[in-house]
């Protein structure tokens, strides 16, 4: 029986990890697509070129944070 008990544990961990990264996923996804206008017109104005690369880089930042909190330890 702690076979069964030891799989019904980790199909748990692993749908509990499953429902936390979609959560997380869901304000990456909405600031992302919030970003895109502002992405595709700032590059073209020579005094927001910069404020266009840190937006990339927060959205960077944010996606990798993302992705190592969602890695099994």
């Amino acid at each position: 029986m702690p076979t069964r008990w030891t799989g019904l544990l980790v199909g748990a961990r692993w749908a509990q990890r499953v429902l936390l990264v979609l959560f997380a996923l869901v304000p990456v996804l909405v600031v992302t697509l919030a970003f895109v206008p502002a992405l595709i017109f700032l590059p073209f104005l020579r005094s927001r070129t910069g404020h266009a690369l840190t937006m990339v880089g927060r959205l960077a930042a944010w996606t990798r944070a993302l992705l190592v909190a969602s890695r099994e330890r």
